[in-house]
């Protein structure tokens, strides 16, 4: 692996009626991913003017370890629960501090 942190920031819409369903899923990805040995922080914000609008800010150790936090139980559930739920494709960006 390399040595450098990573900051994932990844940006989604969740469409009218499935707010439940996403909400629930992304508060125990929150909480299980927060428990990765090489999760160094992992948050979830909400918009305050568009409530359908969420912002994941993460920061991974490695490429590598968002690799591996990729394939775990609970970031593959919030996954099959986003395939009805986003009103739009996801939005990522996957950075390196300058």
């Amino acid at each position: 692996m390399t040595d450098q942190p990573i900051t994932v920031i990844a940006t989604l819409r969740v469409r009218p009626g499935h707010e439940r369903a996403a909400l629930d899923a992304i508060r125990h990805c929150v909480a299980a991913s927060r428990q990765e040995a090489t999760n160094l922080s992992y948050q979830c914000h909400r918009d305050i003017r568009d409530g359908d609008v969420f912002v994941f800010v993460e920061r991974w150790a490695s490429p590598e370890a968002l690799a591996v936090h990729e394939t775990t139980p609970h970031f593959r559930a919030m996954a099959d629960v986003f395939k009805t739920a986003l009103a739009e494709p996801l939005h990522v960006r996957i950075t390196r501090e300058i």
